[in-house]
């Protein structure tokens, strides 16, 4: 079956779905947004709005935390620019999203030798 690809210029946002999201749901998505800030800048209200568009919020706010975890644990433990970082959530975020690793190759170029490698054992640990 052929993949039909759609125009960006012609997406539109799904409708709202839920008006509120619970106090806890809205303090992990905040956890999430400033963790990821540096990364994914995106503010409170355009967070909060994709999560109120989710048909799941709660199961989309756990695949993010997963994503996170995954960045955290590669990321905490090198001195790595904003740069690296960006990339390596860019790496991590299309994985996740089931890109495949031709997809990204050659922007582990950008990473420290072994960043392949690294990211792998944590996504297979992590993202489900």
């Amino acid at each position: 079956m052929a993949i039909k690809k759609i125009p960006i210029s012609q997406l539109k946002p799904s409708p709202i779905r839920h008006e509120h999201l619970s106090p806890e749901l809205t303090s992990r998505i905040n956890r999430l947004r400033l963790t990821l800030g540096d990364v994914y800048s995106q503010s409170m209200n355009e967070w909060m709005d994709g999560f109120r568009r989710d048909a799941h919020p709660e199961s989309e706010v756990e695949w993010w935390e997963r994503l996170t975890r995954c960045y955290l644990e590669y990321t905490n433990t090198k001195d790595l620019t904003d740069i690296q970082k960006k990339t390596a959530f860019s790496i991590l975020f299309r994985l996740a999203m089931g890109n495949g690793l031709k997809d990204v190759e050659s922007d582990f170029l950008r990473l420290p030798q072994g960043a392949r490698q690294e990211i792998m054992s944590v996504m297979g640990e992590t993202i489900q």
